[in-house]
């Protein structure tokens, strides 16, 4: 009879050699073998393939990614639209929104890093790509910053209204609404972030639990930058008078809550927002709407000192090869990208 602690190092062994061949053919895997995310992904492409056979070069890298819903008289042109650059040039690309697969490679020497499905195409930067030709390209908009303006669209494709808040100034955003084909300004208003000038950065603005805005304030705290969402408000207050903050129009502020490296993204389950861990775990955290404290020291806007309830989250540790792009705002799918194996992930998220 084998004694049992041999029986031991024998199945360690085992395990050890199917582990080994295990890592050489699945290449998703980190040096913590199984992390939290892996368990969500829903599929994956080799994206770095794709942008070297398109012409990006070998030090191609993705800049924006956007899971972008559209219909268009009955059939589904969704796509997962990723813009890259490499040698000094950028490409847009269409994915197949449920396995990822190429579908189509577009170029315009207009495009820029912002991404949204609008009423009539898919925009990226100043230029609208037809769902069903992507070979037809059309303008969007002048932006005051195309790199960064935020869109979305309320409504279906074809007939519904285009949103843009769009960065005037570090104290100031601009807040358009546009008919479907962008082809008049139905309002514009240049607005305040806050009854109080600091400096902002918009992080995200989206239709999720209403007309939402979220952004950074720019002052540090505690080490920490904090963030607060706009959310629920009505369509004439979009473009309306006043601060984006202004507590006269009784918005349902959300925050403060910290953020690393600027990263945070609205969901119709509350705002997700990545926060390193200062030497303990790195973590994604999604917050309740409309919980934190507020006072007018600062303007609406405020450095609260009790933060946001967080609901739940997941480790992840952004080590500077993974990176995470994007959450769809109905909360359903996030997208990050590996920068060591090139593959970029669709994933369910954790609470869906």
């Amino acid at each position: 009879m084998v004694a049992a602690p041999l029986r031991r190092r024998a199945a360690a062994a085992a395990l050890a050699l199917f582990c080994a061949g295990f890592l050489s053919t699945c290449d998703f895997l980190t040096a913590d073998i199984f992390p939290s995310w892996l368990s969500y992904v829903e599929a994956r492409v080799d994206l770095r393939s794709i942008m070297k056979a398109n012409g990006l070069g070998d030090l191609a890298v993705p800049l924006n990614v956007e899971y972008a819903p559209y219909d268009l008289s009955g059939v589904d042109y969704s796509k997962v639209l990723v813009i890259a650059a490499g040698n000094a040039t950028k490409r847009l690309f269409l994915l197949d929104p449920d396995t990822l697969q190429f579908r189509d490679a577009v170029y315009d020497p207009a495009f820029e890093q912002s991404l949204a499905s609008a009423a009539n195409g898919f925009m990226c930067g100043t230029r609208v790509v037809d769902p069903a030709t992507p070979w037809i390209i059309t303008n969007a908009f002048a932006w005051t910053n195309p790199s960064s303006v935020r869109l979305y669209r309320v409504g279906i494709g074809s007939t519904g209204i285009n949103y843009s808040v769009d960065i005037n100034s570090s104290t100031q955003f601009q807040m358009t609404k546009i008919d479907w084909n962008f082809s008049s300004t139905l309002s514009v208003s240049n607005r305040d972030v806050d009854t109080t000038p600091h400096s902002y950065y918009l992080t995200d603005a989206d239709y999720c639990n209403g007309y939402s805005v979220l952004v950074i304030h720019q002052m540090e705290y505690n080490g920490r930058r904090y963030a607060n969402a706009y959310s629920r408000a009505d369509d004439l207050h979009f473009a309306g008078a006043g601060s984006i903050f202004s507590s006269a129009f009784s918005p349902e502020h959300t925050g403060p809550f910290p953020i690393s490296e600027d990263e945070a993204w609205l969901t119709e389950g509350g705002p997700v927002a990545f926060l390193r861990g200062d030497g303990n775990t790195d973590r994604i955290i999604r917050y309740r709407y409309g919980t934190g404290q507020f006072s007018t020291t600062f303007g609406d806007f405020t450095l609260g000192f009790t933060p946001a309830e967080e609901i739940d989250s997941i480790p992840f540790d952004e080590d500077g090869e993974l990176r995470i792009f994007s959450f769809e705002p109905s909360g359903k799918w996030w997208f990050i990208y590996n920068a060591r194996t090139g593959y970029l992930y669709k994933l369910r998220t954790w609470w869906k």
